[in-house]
């Protein structure tokens, strides 16, 4: 921030200004996310690939971290460069993560186990494997990488890519009934050898009938960050019941890689088949219901003044509220309710602030709020569902004694 508005770390980091320092840093911190983004996507990066943590991950396309700030793409190209070729190399200018793609996977594995750990400047270097579609358009293969800004593809060669996957689509959507699993089609098989793949594995089985799918079960390597180890059994899935039955009569008991495998019919469902949960909650807990956000995870610290200041700065607000704790101590509950004037504000605000914006050290946590957030509002919303007229008041006990007592006088 410093460097980029032309000043110094202590005019930034100052007391004395009249804006808090914790909303001045959410601010910036706020600007730098949204102009990384942009140049991720603006260089293929499908941001979608992070949001699925169970995701599988790529076999030649690294992810850099704990780089300096200083760092420039051209350095990181220098370092792997020497394990084989390279395809893209992105490095947002201010964002302390970098994406190194290589060619071959076999090139890629070398580099993370020759450059895991080791001393970059004056930081060790975090690797990671990416997750798998990372990159939104084609691998680049090209024996000279001179200069990373070379990896781009030309508007030509993105609508030939287009035009391959609009076939390769039509194609799978031509054989889709032909590929579609039949109930009791899925066989679990254990007691694997710990070094058998799944292309092994595939091949052992394929001579039963037509493989929708092979998959064995795996665990993270704490030895070596990164990679995974075999749990020693797996999953094969055909497409039709009778070659799950055949399999189970023919190679129960058969020998792979020295180990006897043991197959039965399995009831898990295809993993394709099954709709993704993960993504329509993301999908509803996204869209818009009101003006009104949820804020979650606020420091005790921080206070309604600070709240109103950072979220002011997307547009006009209505009010802010940060409900305080029933122990009389003043201290709020670490959540507030913040409403603007109009969607267009409360939209703007939301998709800044949602994806890394940290306040004293925490990261908000934005949601939005339903536009009903009282009690007495939702017995008269129940009421007049099930009634044609409005529920009436409630009638306090002592009221209604009192009433009673008059009556009995009365009488009298």
């Amino acid at each position: 921030m410093a460097e980029k508005y032309g000043t110094s770390k202590n005019q930034i980091l100052s007391v004395d200004s009249r804006q808090s320092l914790g909303v001045r840093l959410a601010l910036g911190e706020t600007q730098l996310v949204a102009e990384t983004r942009d140049f991720l996507l603006d260089h293929g990066v499908a941001l979608d690939a992070f949001s699925q943590p169970s995701a599988a991950r790529s076999k030649n396309v690294i992810l850099v971290k704990n780089l300096p700030a200083s760092t420039k793409a051209e350095e990181l190209h220098e370092i792997f460069t020497r394990f084989g070729t390279l395809g893209r190399v992105v490095l947002p200018p201010s964002g302390v993560t970098g994406i190194v793609e290589f060619a071959e996977s076999s090139e890629a594995k070398n580099a993370f186990n020759s450059l895991a750990y080791t001393k970059f400047k004056y930081v060790p270097l975090y690797l990671e494997w990416a997750p798998t579609g990372v990159f939104s358009s084609v691998q680049v293969k090209s024996d000279d990488h001179n200069n990373p800004e070379d990896d781009k593809l030309s508007v030509s060669d993105l609508d030939k890519a287009r035009s391959e996957k609009m076939l390769a689509l039509t194609t799978d959507d031509d054989n889709k009934m032909n590929n579609e699993q039949e109930p009791g089609s899925s066989l679990f098989v254990k007691n694997l050898n710990f070094d058998t793949t799944e292309e092994e594995l595939m091949k052992h089985f394929q001579k039963c009938g037509k493989i929708h799918s092979v998959s064995i079960a795996k665990k993270k390597d704490i030895k070596h960050p990164g990679q995974f180890l075999s749990m020693g059994y797996g999953f094969v899935e055909f497409v039709k019941k009778e070659s799950a039955e055949k399999a189970i009569k023919r190679l129960q008991h058969h020998v792979l890689d020295e180990h006897q495998l043991e197959i039965k019919v399995s009831k898990r469902a295809t993993i394709k088949n099954q709709p993704d949960i993960t993504n329509k909650k993301q999908d509803t807990e996204k869209k818009q219901k009101s003006t009104k956000i949820l804020v979650r995870n606020i420091p005790f610290e921080a206070k309604t003044e600070e709240i109103q200041a950072l979220f002011s700065t997307f547009g006009e607000l209505k009010f802010v509220r940060l409900p305080k704790k029933l122990t009389g101590s003043g201290s709020h509950r670490g959540f507030a309710f913040v409403d603007f004037v109009t969607k267009g504000d409360a939209k703007r605000a939301f998709s800044a602030l949602c994806h890394s914006t940290h306040l004293y050290g925490r990261r908000l946590v934005l949601e939005w709020a339903d536009t009903v957030d009282s009690i007495d509002q939702l017995r008269n919303k129940t009421a007049e569902h099930y009634h044609e007229e409005p529920a009436k008041k409630r009638i306090k006990k002592s009221a209604l004694m009192d009433e009673l007592n008059a009556a009995t006088k009365s009488d009298a």
